[in-house]
């Protein structure tokens, strides 16, 4: 029988895992949308509504300009590459202001460190904003592994990017853990567990993703990786 003193489980082997950033470790909305629109408004566009900037994200930030500027009406000159720039030099300048850990993420992290597990993160964001995030919230450490989506030439859902990761973390069982159906996507590509982190920013319904496990509050997590690691799985 598993021991468990607040809310850590004792004598399990130790694993890599690999985190997904926006709507798994962070809620990142109101910063995205903050520097979305103010983009637009640049352009003398008018705000989008949040829903559907959000709706946008997870496939790189190449898409979710591409597509703001398609929501509000085209991409002016027909070439996104100056826009993208000017998204990225707007959100950079601060891409800590509104943007919070989801609650209990830290000390669980911290939690989960102490019990030997190696920690990565592994995100479709541009490398310098993703860093920046994670050292300015303190989340780096005592996540170690770090792959971005200027790492390497693909992204997610391609299983190349999990393992860059998990290859930083040393050996042991690995597990993925996110909010997407792209985070779901890239577990399989790379035949490992996936949690789902239910508050995040999914699109389809749990029940379409069909995750080895659900998160819905962080001091649970623990518990659910015991579980996976051991072939035990919580649902």
């Amino acid at each position: 029988m598993l021991d468990q003193v607040e809310g850590r489980v004792k004598g399990w082997p130790a694993a890599r895992l690999i985190f997904d950033l926006d709507g798994t470790l962070i809620d990142s909305a109101p910063t995205i949308c903050a520097a979305g629109n103010a983009l637009l408004a640049e352009l003398g566009r008018p705000p989008l509504e949040a829903g559907t900037i959000m709706s946008l994200v997870g496939k790189g930030v190449g898409n979710l300009v591409a597509g703001m500027l398609r929501e509000g009406g085209g991409v002016p000159g027909g070439e996104l590459a100056p826009h993208l720039a000017r998204y990225r030099a707007i959100y950079e300048a601060d891409p800590c202001a509104g943007t919070e850990p989801y609650p209990g993420v830290r000390e669980t992290l911290a939690a989960l460190a102490e019990d030997g597990h190696g920690l990565g993160v592994c995100t479709q964001k541009p490398d310098p904003s993703a860093l920046r995030i994670l050292r300015g919230l303190g989340l780096m450490p005592p996540i170690t592994g770090f792959t971005g989506g200027e790492t390497l030439d693909v992204l997610k859902p391609d299983a190349r990017m999990f393992w860059h990761c998990a290859g930083q973390l040393g050996e042991g069982p690995a597990i993925m853990i996110g909010d997407s159906e792209i985070d779901a996507a890239t577990a399989r590509a790379a035949e490992v567990p996936f949690v789902l982190h239910v508050p995040g920013y999914r699109k389809a319904s749990v029940a379409e993703i069909a995750p080895d496990a659900c998160l819905e509050d962080y001091g649970a997590l623990p518990a659910i990786v015991a579980r996976l690691v051991n072939g035990r799985s919580p649902r």
